[in-house]
């Protein structure tokens, strides 16, 4: 059985639809590793700004995944506020286990409570509901898993992710949950995968503009 890396923020509705996906289909025959990692780290490394940081592509990226999730009949709605800190809930993942990786389940869950209640995500109450539900071998303060999540994120960057959700499988990372048809095509011997991979570093870099 193929084994995959899939990284995770659950800030991401682009995670949050490709998980459901996967959770329909791709995970019967894929052994998949959920691996959460802080997006910010990623922008922060890159010097970029997250899509919800972006005035007027905030509103597109909230729109595009409503209709995503309605095109594949996967039920979602917005958080009430967004962006907002996912560093509690990427620990809660990464602590229901002492290896650091969370199972389908405990991932659905937090998936589910940010993109599929239209709670505020922030609230103590409702963030207290929600760790009750998930069964931890580890506190949320353990500097083990402060250290996880920080180390699951560096090793991200090492695998050249730039996004989540990202799929890192036979030293390939493919990106977005758009990616998946691709990814699936490469995991059932498309040639075409291979033999095109190496073509856009031919692509020369015409100009850079000042920072």
């Amino acid at each position: 059985m193929p084994k995959i890396t899939m990284y995770l923020d659950f800030i991401s509705p682009y995670a949050y639809l490709a998980f459901k996906e996967i959770e329909r289909g791709l995970s019967k025959r894929v052994d998949f590793t959920y691996r959460p990692i802080l997006f910010a780290g990623l922008l922060n490394h890159y010097g970029q700004l997250g899509p919800a940081e972006i005035p007027h592509r905030r509103e597109w990226t909230f729109l595009q995944a409503l209709w995503q999730g309605k095109e594949a009949g996967i039920p979602i709605q917005l958080p009430q506020s967004h962006p907002f800190n996912p560093l509690a809930l990427l620990r809660l993942a990464i602590a229901e286990t002492t290896s650091g990786n969370p199972s389908q389940e405990t991932c659905n869950e937090i998936f589910e409570f940010v993109w599929n209640r239209g709670v505020d995500v922030t609230d103590e109450n409702e963030f207290l509901a929600l760790k009750n539900a998930i069964t931890l071998e580890r506190d949320l303060n353990d500097p083990t898993v402060k250290e996880q999540l920080k180390t699951n994120t560096e090793e991200a960057i090492a695998n050249q992710v730039y996004g989540v959700p990202s799929f890192h499988y036979n030293n390939k990372i493919f990106w977005g949950n758009d990616s998946l048809k691709m990814l699936e095509a490469y995991i059932d011997g498309d040639p075409w995968i291979d033999k095109n991979w190496s073509k856009p570093e031919a692509v020369a870099v015409g100009i850079k503009r000042k920072a």
